[in-house]
């Protein structure tokens, strides 16, 4: 199934929707070479300010990990476009398995009380 598709789905609660995500993620990453590399968190624009990816709640960092596919979608087939010799698949691969979103996946949240 593909990410967009896990992300999109409407009966799955967004914990199972992170949880198989960073599954797949961890699976690319480990293919491309770099699953030992840490990543740092980014932060993202929400309504309520500035935030640390980690610190969104599951619900949020579904939206944002959308919107990061639908981006990463848009910039790999503009790259082949630019350069036929690329492979859009692999293209995509590699503007995942590096992603800082995509990289920090997970349904935890820094807070325990909020």
């Amino acid at each position: 199934m593909s990410i967009t598709t896990v992300l999109q789905a409407k009966d799955v609660p967004a914990e199972e929707k992170l949880a198989s995500i960073k599954e797949t993620i961890g699976t690319l990453r480990a293919s491309y070479g770099n699953d030992k590399v840490k990543i740092e968190d980014v932060k993202v624009n929400t309504t309520h300010g500035v935030l640390p990816f980690s610190h969104l709640e599951p619900d949020s960092k579904v939206e944002a990990l959308l919107n990061e596919a639908l981006n990463i979608k848009s910039k790999a087939i503009a790259a082949v476009e630019d350069n036929p010799a690329i492979v859009l698949n692999k293209k995509v691969e590699e503007m995942l398995a590096t992603n800082p979103l995509f990289a920090n996946a997970s349904a935890t949240s820094a807070f325990d009380i909020l």
